[in-house]
């Protein structure tokens, strides 16, 4: 009796099990990913708001899909409400041609994703995001078992994918998932017939041979990198092992294919900008943030949305381009990269060794491989890292991304190349030991990715990651600053330095002092004001204060306790009685300088660990009407030093 199932498996006779394992495994991915994408409320799953620049994408996607322009018109902000209650919160503009207001943005991802918002309306963005994450699926799982065990390379892929922070960026609104796809998938295009080898000479053509062993492969990743770099121009540099690869072999008119290609493709999307809007930087000139309401900086409101709101009127401005005045100072190069290069690894919010796990052991089992490592895999490698390196020195106060997102969004589109590091597997155990490791730091992430967008601190407060150091040298980006009363809180001193509690071991402050939590360990990052007498006397710029020492104030419940303070240079264990007080100094680390505009004077970071060893409940402790379990109670005093 003939069926349906062995009907396809009549056709797919003569099939490797690595090729029915690769088209079964990649089929069910799409297919879930596809009726996830198309089923899911948008609105009820982000919340009923935006996140980052969230809006911006949103509504320049939606003005593609149904008038066809890059235009910001009334129609475009009426549109926004008829979904989302907040209006486009967080939506980036500027003053273009003709008078004309437009996007401040790159417009190329959500120009892809307009077909799919004209068909499923907002759904499509995700839609996009699925397909992208099935093609991306299939390239790795294509290129791993070209010379991997086929269960071997299911596993790695799986884990490269799904247990790492790509997840979190599949459900956002934004482009930073869909430049992580497009330079995997440029790099599979070039990668592939490197490890599958030539095609045979007398191979009748297939679209295998057509499009991945030919040099027609080498044009579709050049015009791949060539969009990626157009949306994160940072991404430059992996263009770089296309060419040099070329040269070393010699292959002349190769490497200039690839190079005419690639520069042809940036420079027709910078053109096109350039038409539309009149300006080839999409980031340049004049632009503005718009929220709902202003914070004392600027009104709140958003053009068009009545006859008094208007582009000049409301909005949050800021002028593009970078600052060298700000990158190649001393602070910069000596103190704060270094301290970078370290935070990019292992930082507690941003890690490299965190977030993207399986990258790491892809350049792992790289290095072990003394057998296997190709030149263009080394050139793959030098040209991941120097991609960090850039990172780090362009953007020494900002290279995660700013608004406080959820690990390294500016790094996620380079963590694709590193993919094609990955030696010949012949077992599992690669994939299984990834996932095992890199499953400790992201599953809070992956498990609740469209919570963990909306509160981006709340996976870092515990287990593995409160042993990890916390970036000093993003201050401002850091996740804690989307929690208005968890950041910049004042205490003690003349003028008062500003505290931010990076995880939940800290009550809210009360006045100048804040309890730490029964039983826990809380750090807080403590940052030096500016010395305002020289503002005021306006005779000489404003000096930057640093803290020289830290006088510690701790008051204690009706419970005997032990605390203990560390400030990085000096660390103090109190035993303190009952309902005792005591007070100390201590040493404080040399601080850490932040500068993120020239327009802004430095300020010295520092971070301070307490740890109350017990706890009470006032509620039934002192019949106090305070549930809380509390540990001690702190106030901190800093002694400024002379300004620097």
């Amino acid at each position: 009796m003939s069926t349906l199932d062995t009907s396809v498996a009549a056709r797919l006779h003569g099939r490797s099990v690595g090729w029915r394992l690769g088209a079964s495994a990649t089929t069910a991915v799409g297919i879930l990913l596809v009726t996830w994408a198309v089923s899911l409320d948008v609105v009820k799953a982000t919340g009923g708001g935006f996140f980052g620049d969230a809006a911006t994408y949103y509504t320049l996607g939606h003005s593609l899909a149904a008038d066809l322009d890059f235009e910001f018109e009334r129609t475009d902000l009426a549109r926004v409400w008829e979904e989302f209650p907040t209006g486009p919160e967080g939506v980036f503009l500027k003053r273009g041609r003709d008078e004309k207001l437009f996007f401040a943005k790159s417009y190329i991802y959500p120009l892809a994703a307009s077909p799919f918002i004209w068909l499923f309306g907002t759904n499509g963005f995700l839609v996009l995001h699925a397909l992208l994450m099935t093609a991306c699926f299939l390239c790795a799982y294509s290129f791993l078992v070209a010379r991997s065990h086929p269960v071997s390379a299911l596993i790695f892929a799986f884990a490269f994918l799904f247990v790492s922070l790509v997840p979190a960026y599949m459900v956002q609104i934004a482009p930073d998932f869909f430049i992580f796809a497009i330079v995997l998938i440029g790099y599979y295009f070039w990668c592939y017939k490197e490890a599958s080898g030539p095609a045979p000479e007398t191979m009748r053509p297939s679209w295998r041979t057509r499009w991945l062993l030919s040099p027609r492969s080498d044009t579709v990743a050049a015009v791949l990198l060539g969009i990626s770099v157009f949306a994160k121009p940072t991404n430059i540099a992996l263009i770089l092992p296309l060419l040099v690869s070329a040269a070393l072999r010699r292959q002349w008119r190769r490497g200039l294919k690839i190079g005419v290609v690639f520069a042809a493709v940036v420079a027709a999307l910078f053109a096109l900008n350039t038409v539309v809007t009149g300006e080839w930087n999409y980031q340049g000139g004049t632009r503005k943030t718009f929220y709902t309401t202003g914070d004392g900086r600027f009104r709140g409101g958003f053009p068009f949305q009545n006859d008094t709101t208007t582009f000049e009127t409301v909005g949050l401005s800021s002028v593009g381009g970078g600052s060298f005045s700000v990158l190649f100072t001393r602070d910069a190069l000596l103190e704060v990269f270094p301290h970078n290069l370290g935070y990019f690894v292992f930082g507690r919010h941003a890690g490299f060794a965190i977030y993207f796990f399986p990258g790491l052991m892809a350049i792992l089992l790289f290095l072990a491989a003394t057998r296997d490592r190709a030149m263009w895999q080394w050139l793959t490698l030098i040209a991941g890292a120097g991609t960090a390196v850039v990172l780090l020195l362009y953007m020494p106060f900002t290279w995660s991304g700013g608004g406080g997102p959820v690990g390294n969004r500016y790094f996620l589109g380079t963590y694709g190349v590193f993919l094609f590091l990955v030696p010949p597997l012949q077992t599992a155990v690669a994939g299984l030991l990834t996932i095992a490791i890199s499953g400790m730091f992201v599953a809070p992430i992956v498990s609740n990715p469209f919570y963990a967008v909306r509160n981006p601190a709340e996976h870092s407060k515990a287990g593995v990651y409160r042993w990890l150091p916390t970036e000093l040298t993003m201050v401002n980006d850091l996740p804690v600053n989307v929690t208005p009363s968890r950041r910049r809180q004042p205490l003690g001193g003349n003028p008062p330095m500003l505290a931010y509690f990076i995880d939940d071991n800290a009550y809210a402050r009360e006045g100048d002092a804040f309890w730490v939590k029964g039983e826990s360990t809380t750090d807080v990052l403590l940052r030096a004001p500016i010395a305002i007498e020289a503002e005021l006397a306006g005779t000489r710029p404003p000096q930057s204060l640093h803290i020289q020492k830290l006088t510690v104030i701790l008051e204690t419940g009706p419970r005997p306790n032990r605390i203990t303070v560390d400030t990085g240079t000096e660390e103090r264990v109190i035993d303190m009685a009952p309902s005792s007080q005591q007070t100390f100094e201590l040493e404080m680390m040399h601080g850490l300088p932040y500068k993120y505009h020239p327009d802004f004077p430095t300020n010295y970071v520092y971070m301070v660990s307490i740890s109350s060893s017990t706890g009470f409940v006032p509620l039934f402790e002192t019949g106090a009407a305070d549930s809380r379990f509390l540990g001690v109670m702190v106030r901190l005093i800093p002694t400024y030093g002379e300004p620097r």
